[in-house]
């Protein structure tokens, strides 16, 4: 179970400023992946930037550090973008980096709870085949959904408790946060907004 009380009393001060970094996107047209004063900035010196990803539909798995002393870390993050790919037309872009902090930021929490960290990716980016393919399939994907460009995930923290977990993130103020009850979580990097499906 993912609790906030941890994350919350981890000796976090006020006075801490948001310094998510930004990502140099040598024209990728990445978003600032900085929010002002939303949980997930200041707690990015909390935060280990570390991923353990598994992608179940293709069985890949990646165990990354994508931050460190000198910035990010361009082998790690083509790895996490590879696994977060649409793998039904295998596509690759680059993800809003925004994503990667909010998952570390998951895994984190899940570790201090006993928890292995894994992060169980259902959907990353998605085409617009792939949308339209699973909208035929009587799935409801939003038409214009964040998948499209690169800004959401939905995902299951592995033995985590899916409200929970869901909870968790609409509190980080990563942008959007869905609960597919009991299946799994949705989150992008939109406006902060909540829905359950």
């Amino acid at each position: 179970m993912i609790s906030r009380r941890r994350i919350i009393c981890s000796g976090l001060a006020s006075a801490l400023l948001p310094v998510l970094p930004a990502f140099a996107d040598d024209g990728l047209n990445i978003p600032e992946p900085v929010r002002k004063n939303s949980k997930l900035d200041q707690l990015v010196p909390l935060i280990e930037p570390y991923l353990d990803l598994y992608n179940p539909h293709t069985k890949e798995r990646e165990k990354v550090r994508f931050f460190g002393a000198s910035g990010y870390d361009l082998a790690a993050v083509n790895k996490i973008n590879h696994l977060l790919r649409d793998w039904r037309q295998d596509q690759v872009v680059q993800m809003d980096v925004r994503l990667y902090w909010g998952l570390a930021a998951i895994r984190t929490a899940a570790v201090r709870d006993g928890l292995t960290g894994e992060i169980q990716i259902n959907s990353g980016f998605r085409t617009k085949r792939t949308n339209d393919y699973l909208r035929s399939e009587g799935y409801r994907p939003a038409v214009n959904s964040l998948h499209l460009r690169g800004r959401a995930v939905d995902f299951v923290v592995k033995g985590g408790d899916v409200a929970n977990v869901a909870r968790y993130a609409q509190w980080l103020e990563i942008g959007g946060t869905g609960h597919y009850r009991g299946r799994f979580i949705h989150v992008d990097s939109g406006d902060r907004r909540v829905w359950f499906g």
